[in-house]
């Protein structure tokens, strides 16, 4: 198991403040978010001299670059949309492939008015399917997070196998199935066959229980039990990251060193 982080706790840092950091603090991994304005310089337009560069940037400091995460969804209204965001999607595939990544974060989305959630998961599975097609020629995997109208496990699982192909995989955001009133268990039952990523980030429960409100908080004093997660994974033999996910929430300084112990710790355990 790796911890690792996305570029989202200081987009403001260069690459390769990033990758100090990460050898600073002990971090296996780094997850670069494209298409946020972050000035880590990995995105679409980065040119095959510059992709070569970064890719030994990376294998020089021992960190490696596991997942990139985007913002490709494909719960999208209009065909023109969806192609759109279908041919980006193979464009990262690529990417990936060049700098030597392996996965590759997507959304489902938020449905569109006008269309079923049945209707719309058949559209993501669809998507994901041809998406992993290209992935799987350059041996990239898409991982849907479980996120907006996917948050809940079950729905996710549920449109990968809809998607059918063994490129297609699971990214567990621990925190919103949970936060939508799974269970830790009941999520970790329903995306052990396709878990290949996962974000962490731990968070307190707002006054009035739902899934709105939660606040972003270190690892171990929140309200999620992170190291029940991680006790499950490790059943599995987990071999992917849990990559810290805080967008402008927490101080790098402070957040990075603390969650790193804490991760370590959790897994030492599960693992021990």
């Amino acid at each position: 198991m790796k911890i690792s982080f996305m570029t989202f706790v200081a987009p403001e840092w260069s690459l390769e403040e990033h990758l100090t950091a990460a050898v600073r603090y002990g971090y296996d991994a780094i997850e670069p978010r494209c298409e946020a304005d972050h000035a880590h310089g990995i995105e679409l337009d980065t040119t095959k001299g510059e992709r070569g560069a970064i890719r030994q940037q990376f294998a020089s400091c021992g960190v490696e670059l596991t997942t990139i995460a985007t913002s490709r969804r494909y719960a999208l209204a209009s065909d023109h949309e969806l192609q759109e965001s279908i041919d980006l999607t193979k464009q990262y595939c690529d990417l990936c492939a060049d700098l030597g990544a392996q996965n590759i974060r997507v959304f489902g989305g938020m449905t569109p008015e006008g269309m079923t959630f049945d209707d719309a998961k058949k559209v993501v599975a669809g998507a994901l399917h041809e998406c992993g097609e290209h992935a799987a020629d350059r041996g990239v995997y898409l991982c849907l997070e479980t996120h907006d109208a996917y948050s809940l496990s079950s729905d996710a699982a549920e449109t990968v196998r809809m998607a059918d192909h063994p490129n297609v995989c699971i990214n567990w955001d621990i925190m919103h199935p949970y936060r939508h009133g799974e269970s830790i268990e009941t999520a970790f039952s329903n995306v052990r066959e396709f878990v290949r990523h996962c974000h962490v980030h731990d968070g307190t429960r707002p006054e009035e229980n739902g899934p709105a409100g939660w606040e972003l908080a270190l690892m171990g004093e929140g309200d999620i039990p992170h190291d029940e997660a991680i006790r499950l994974l490790a059943t599995i033999d987990y071999k992917g990251s849990l990559s810290g996910e805080w967008i402008r929430a927490l101080e790098a300084e402070v957040v990075l060193p603390h969650d790193a112990q804490v991760l370590r710790e959790y897994i030492a355990r599960a693992t021990g």
